[in-house]
């Protein structure tokens, strides 16, 4: 984390030296992508294509399952805020306009339809890759031609945050550093700052020592519109040495299984017949009949050494091949256990008797791995709504409050909600319906008032058709009265003309 006591005490002549400053950050990341991607690229396969290194990408696979198990879609729900009595205490004690009925649907709608052209799902599963890859993730925020507040990624191999001294500290600008080549492959260092004033671009002149302004773009956000989470190491750092040992392990049983298919055959007693090597104008060269003499002598399948004492013996290296097995296996359970993540390989997964509950306790680790990254996450999230809605209120003078906001970070795993409602509901009778609902993870309040609405509504449509019920009963007595009253006039018009 890089501290300075003011970004906007900054000249053009201190740029450099931040320049330099972060770049000693962005090293460290590119060394922790490179064993990601084992320096795979659009042009570089990431394994070699000969056997000099064994490649064992336990870092992809810790990172992507851990960013898979984390990036379930969020969640974001807004507190109903229209309890009379807790709107009636905020307005007086803390001088807070009241919200009107439709605060809460207003504000939801605004919600989804902000997430719902930022992809949010994508977003957020990019941002916790990036901090378990890269141990940071950056996001900017700015509006677009058609005035709607985009919030976009920042690549963690180019962008460094800047924060104050403060208790927590406070974001005060990010860095991006990048590199423009021309048609000639001309590479032109870059190095943009955004603060709450703007955006400043440099151009870093190497020769020189020194950066020189190219741009420079204002903004009327009034904060610096961006988040950022930064943590120490990456999630699969911790284990970085047992890769490389099982690495090396894998390597050197290759190595040993090559050189015994390509083992030297040893022969006690027997001289071969021509000479190794020969003078050919004045230079020793290998004997081609010695080459032959030896072919010949490994197609024989039988072999008979003239000495008593002969003998004839591949010479290989001795593999023991269960303790390799059993190096192998603690290497990989050390791997899984200093970085938190469970061993979906291992047979325990696999047992068709494993239900979501099952699951779950296994995961609980990471759980416990990863709680700080998901902390740290959500509040940034919440700092990504404070600017979003800040904005709204400041262009349309409206009073949304983004701490009205429930964010919650669901993880990618089978639900168990039968169970959950199972060990709930053999709760009733002991505690309250409010806390139930709220067990079952519901808003007691929102429940509450939907219930009394359908209540309402049922109540208001049997009625409905009871007095539906009631005006055909009626219709039907008026037309069976007009019935018998034209049977008696007919009875009548036929006793008189009788």
């Amino acid at each position: 984390m890089i501290k300075i006591k003011s970004i906007e005490e900054l000249n053009v002549n201190d740029m450099y030296q931040l320049y330099n400053k972060i770049l000693p950050v962005l090293e460290k990341r590119k060394a922790l992508h490179e064993r990601y991607s084992r320096n795979a690229t659009d042009s570089n396969l990431m394994y070699p294509l000969n056997n000099e290194k064994t490649v064992v990408t336990f870092e992809k696979f810790i990172t992507d399952l851990a960013t898979g198990y984390l990036s379930g879609t969020p969640q974001y729900n807004v507190k109903d805020t229209y309890d009379k009595d807790k709107v009636k205490i905020i307005e007086k004690l803390l001088k807070k306009p009241k919200k009107d009925k439709n605060y809460k649907k207003t504000m939801e709608i605004l919600i989804d339809y902000i997430t719902g052209y930022n992809d949010d799902s994508t977003e957020n599963h990019d941002l916790i890759h990036d901090i378990n890859e890269l141990t940071s993730c950056y996001e900017i925020l700015y509006e677009n031609e058609n005035n709607e507040i985009v919030y976009s990624r920042y690549n963690p191999l180019e962008t460094v945050a800047i924060w104050d001294y403060s208790i927590p500290s406070n974001l005060i600008g990010l860095v991006r550093v990048w590199e423009e080549k021309d048609i000639n492959d001309k590479i032109y260092p870059m190095f943009e700052i955004t603060d709450k004033n703007g955006t400043r671009t440099y151009n870093v002149l190497e020769d020189k020592k020194e950066v020189e302004e190219v741009d420079n773009q204002n903004h009327d956000w009034g904060d610096v519109p961006a988040i950022a989470v930064e943590n120490d190491y990456a999630i699969f750092e911790p284990c970085e040495a047992i890769i490389k040992a099982y690495e090396q392990l894998v390597q050197n049983t290759r190595n040993t299984y090559q050189y015994n298919d390509d083992a030297k055959l040893k022969v006690t007693g027997y001289s071969p017949k021509e000479q190794l090597l020969i003078n050919k104008d004045g230079q020793l060269i290998e004997n081609p009949n010695r080459i032959k003499e030896d072919e010949t002598l490994l197609k024989m399948k039988v072999f008979y050494t003239p000495d008593k004492d002969g003998d004839i013996e591949w010479i290989i290296k001795n593999v023991d091949a269960n303790g390799v097995e059993s190096m192998l296996k603690m290497y990989s359970d050390l791997v899984f256990q200093l970085a938190g993540i469970p061993n979906t390989s291992d047979l325990a997964f696999n047992s068709a008797d494993l239900n979501a509950s099952a699951i779950d306790r296994k995961f609980y680790i990471m759980n416990m791995a990863t709680a700080g990254t998901i902390s740290q996450l959500k509040k940034a999230y919440q700092r990504r709504w404070e600017l979003i809605f800040n904005r709204i209120n400041l262009k349309n003078n409206t009073n949304f409050d983004f701490r009205d906001i429930e964010i919650e970070l669901p993880k990618n795993l089978p639900a168990n909600d039968d169970e959950k409602i199972d060990s709930t509901l053999k709760l009733q009778g002991v505690v309250s319906d409010q806390t139930l609902i709220e067990k079952l993870g519901f808003d007691y309040v929102n429940e509450k008032n939907r219930m009394e609405q359908e209540s309402e509504d049922n109540f208001n449509a049997n009625l409905q058709n009871i007095q539906n019920i009631n005006k055909n009963q009626e219709n039907t007595n008026d037309m069976q009265e007009a019935k018998n009253d034209e049977e008696i006039e007919e009875e009548i018009k036929q006793e008189e003309t009788e």
